[in-house]
């Protein structure tokens, strides 16, 4: 059970991060209408949060197992998004054994087994590779074995590094400053590049992207990052300044990579669960790049 004292101040913290972005995205709305744009959809992507946040956070602050398995549940969705956007989801023994490696790669989580859990991608790889042996196919099989391996690992085992570091002692504060780090990154970019955006960042992969939003959500996020370090007392102000920086910066490029991978299929986006923002794999992919990299900076440095 989580710290009264860290509940509290995680649910107040949620309640002022609402309450500032509602603010600025009311601003957003009167600016865009003396532009002449429609602020419909930045209203959507704003209340959605509210559907989101509880799924997640009540769990993290509650519940160990609850929360790792609610995680364990975005990757086997961030997966099927993905299978389904591919075409791999037509071979559905491959997307069965998949979904299954993903579920297995969520078991020494569970256990809190460190040194399995580092192995356990290896073991997913071979077991895909092996597959068309015992299937007797190689017709398109390296293409659809490639496609499931990257699946596996990317949705799979990066994801559930924010899983895995609920099982240490100052877990949830681990977990909650990253996420509001992350997900602020996604929202300055939006905000900065929708108000002073002029210079494109990489047009052919991301049109909307702007280097006035990337450079005004860096610095945004690294404030954001000291701002929020009462969370994680223990972390030294160095150390802060760098997570701020690698936050912003590898979040931005996991936003790009799925962008890069929407453009190879000719797609918008991964799905439509979320209004306003596409698919799970739309709103998380700025996730799954920092959470394998905060995870081991954290655990190198403070666990």
């Amino acid at each position: 059970m989580t710290d009264v004292l860290v509940i509290k101040q995680i649910l107040t913290l949620i309640g002022v991060i609402l309450g500032g972005f509602g603010i600025i995205v009311v601003i957003i709305s009167l600016v865009f209408k003396l532009r002449g744009k429609d602020p419909k959809s930045v209203w959507i992507k704003y209340l959605a949060w509210f559907i989101v946040i509880p799924v997640i956070v009540l769990p993290l602050l509650y519940s160990r197992i609850a929360y790792q398995i609610i995680i364990l549940i975005l990757s086997l969705w961030c997966f099927r998004e993905y299978s389904r956007s591919t075409g791999l989801w037509k071979d559905k023994t491959l997307v069965f054994v998949s979904l299954g490696a993903i579920a297995a790669i969520y078991m020494p989580v569970f256990d809190n087994w460190y040194g399995l859990y580092q192995a356990m991608p290896i073991y997913a790889v071979a077991l895909l590779l092996i597959l068309p042996i015992l299937r007797g196919k190689y017709e398109q099989m390296v293409q659809k074995t490639c496609l499931s391996v990257l699946g596996v690992v990317y949705f799979g085992w990066f994801l559930s590094h924010v899983g895995f570091m609920r099982n240490y002692a100052h877990g949830v504060q681990y977990i909650f400053y990253l996420m509001v780090l992350v997900e602020s990154n996604d929202a300055f970019g939006y905000i900065w590049g929708s108000l002073f955006g002029k210079h494109k960042l990489v047009p052919l992969i991301s049109p909307n992207k702007t280097i006035e939003g990337a450079a005004g959500a860096l610095v945004s996020v690294v404030g954001m990052a000291f701002a929020l370090r009462f969370l994680v007392p223990m972390i030294s102000v160095w150390h802060v300044l760098i997570l701020g920086m690698m936050i912003s910066l590898v979040g931005m490029c996991g936003d790009l990579v799925i962008s890069f991978i929407k453009r190879d299929l000719g797609i918008k986006d991964m799905g439509a669960v979320i209004p306003g923002h596409g698919g799970i794999l739309d709103r998380f992919d700025s996730l799954l790049f920092t959470a394998p990299l905060y995870f081991h900076f954290v655990r190198y440095f403070y666990e």
